[in-house]
């Protein structure tokens, strides 16, 4: 049951009640000990009661406690009373956007209020996921917007701290997700239980940027369940389907809307951009005197956003009320003022393929670095394939050449058909081919030690040329000369030549290897095979 004016919850004074959502019932409470009003949430006894959603709670809170920003109702305190708990925030003496709409604009507040308030949320939203906090339920009701005067008043954003049970025990839509009012604000990846990032606060933006314009949400239905299944199935509507001269932002919530968080803006001050560029600065027939249009040099003063203070240096006058700052507006440039109203309207056609141009830039860098991720991609792959294609033919040159019983020149014709037909790799054979000829090299160095010993002593040439060969030959059984990768040792039964004869080496499957006459010619053999008479 509400709680009347006067009645005591957690310590704070009801001054009176705000709404009642599935989150719980809001007040505007007196601080228990402060001279100031405080916004009071009470969250329902059967929603505190789950030990889960109590650590979530706490993690929240603590989360949104260290947030401080101008368009932040900031996080004042936690607790339980009579098993609900509670959390309190800063109160902005006005209203939120959802009041503001229906009780002054029921058929779409003016576009350039709508890019100042879409413009000041969408800077606290990144500023809350820069620190790792996501808002979870953005919608018009938690966006306030102070009573000061066009130029000074304060637009910020409540609700921080609260949790959101998105699916209960039994994997089901729980109450919070079919409440009515909620589900037209809910991306479809929360829906579904997804992982979610801060582009399901843009959403959530977005649908009540577009239910501010328009006067109705993106999405509606009196079913919840056809109203989430419009959500996940269907394309999001446009603003001109309601309201025709809103063509400029079709594009823009095409984008914000998307089903698919990637098809979204990267933050969500890219899609306030957006709305500034495509007609935040046209004015609208039905602006009220008191939200009017703040003249250009106005806007000019007030473009600087104020450094937001850590949250050591953001304590205020326990006795005053905070001051409201400046609203936050995007610098005036060329490009903004390209879009500014003319004597005679835009043509259609001429205002979709600006919208189209400008919501296209505004990702160019994301293209680029895409682009370059390709790039880097392709060479990766294509240094692979170069260094995969080398080996290959590498190894089916040496396997050619260690089982021929013929000339090297059989290796030569044997290696061809392994080079790929038309292919930019076809020079790899050619550098495949020195094996043959530096495994002749070693012996040649030995015999022209041995000439002396040849001459004098013919009998003995065989066994001088095995003693003298042997010991130098074992240095380069691993030449240094050679491609990196290839074996240069003979295999057993490669041809030699007839000045090697009796000549000994190391063959490539590490056993011993003699040159000796075969009835095929001179071949390395190992010790024990008779020459052939």
């Amino acid at each position: 049951m509400p709680l009347v004016s006067g009645a005591t919850a957690a310590g704070f004074c009801i001054v009176r009640q705000l709404e009642y959502t599935e989150f719980g019932e809001l007040y505007v409470a007196e601080h228990p000990r402060l001279p100031r009003l405080q916004l009071l949430q009470l969250i329902p006894a059967e929603i505190s009661a789950d030990l889960d959603y109590r650590e979530d709670f706490n993690q929240e809170t603590d989360l949104a406690a260290t947030l401080w920003h101008p368009n932040i109702l900031g996080l004042t305190d936690r607790g339980e009373f009579e098993d609900q708990l509670w959390i309190s925030t800063d109160y902005l003496e006005g209203g939120d956007a959802a009041q503001l709409l229906g009780d002054n604009h029921p058929d779409g507040m003016p576009p350039k209020l709508v890019v100042e308030i879409v413009s000041a949320i969408a800077e606290a939203l990144d500023y809350a996921h820069d620190h790792g906090v996501l808002h979870h339920h953005v919608n018009p009701g938690t966006i306030m917007v102070g009573n000061a005067p066009a130029d000074k008043r304060r637009i910020a954003l409540s609700g921080f701290g609260v949790t959101r049970p998105i699916r209960d025990k039994g994997n089901t839509l729980t109450r919070a997700n079919l409440f009515i009012g909620m589900a037209s604000y809910t991306a479809p990846e929360r829906l579904l239980d997804d992982a979610v990032d801060g582009r399901a606060d843009q959403y959530g933006l977005a649908a009540s940027a577009f239910h501010l314009l328009t006067g109705t949400p993106p999405f509606a239905h009196f079913n919840p369940t056809v109203l989430v299944g419009k959500q996940l199935n269907e394309p999001p509507p446009r603003p001109s389907d309601i309201r025709p001269d809103l063509t400029e932002y079709n594009a823009i919530f095409a984008r914000a809307l998307a089903q698919d968080p990637v098809d979204r803006f990267r933050r969500c001050r890219d899609f306030a951009r957006a709305l500034e560029l495509n007609g935040g600065k046209r004015s609208h027939p039905r602006a009220t005197a008191d939200f009017s249009v703040a003249s250009d040099r106005q806007d000019a003063e007030t473009t600087a956003m104020p450094a937001a203070p850590t949250p050591s240096a953001a304590p205020m006058n326990n006795g005053t009320a905070p001051t409201e700052p400046a609203p936050l507006a995007a610098p005036v440039t060329a490009t903004a003022k390209a879009f500014a109203p003319a004597p005679v309207p835009p043509k259609p056609d001429e205002v979709t393929t600006s919208t189209e141009k400008v919501v296209t830039d505004l990702d160019d860098d994301e293209h680029a670095a895409r682009s370059r991720r390709k790039k880097q991609t392709a060479a990766i792959a294509g240094t692979i394939l170069v260094v995969v294609l080398a080996w290959f033919l590498g190894v089916r040159a040496l396997r050619t050449a260690s089982h021929s019983d013929d000339t090297p020149t059989s290796v030569e014709t044997s290696a061809e058909p392994a080079t790929p037909a038309p292919s930019p790799m076809a020079p790899p054979p050619q550098v495949m081919t020195p094996p043959p000829p530096v495994v002749t090299t070693p012996p040649a160095v030995t015999t022209s030690r041995v000439t002396p010993t040849v001459t004098t002593t013919p009998r003995t040439s065989a066994a001088e040329t095995t003693r003298t060969s042997t010991t130098p030959s074992k240095p380069t059984t691993t030449p240094t000369t050679a491609p990196s990768g290839l074996d240069t040792r003979p295999a057993l039964g490669m041809p030699c030549g007839p000045e090697q004869s009796g000549a000994s080496a190391v063959s490539n499957g590490g056993g011993p290897v003699n040159c000796v006459s075969t009835p095929g010619g001179f071949a390395w053999e190992p010790p024990g095979l008779q020459p052939a008479g």
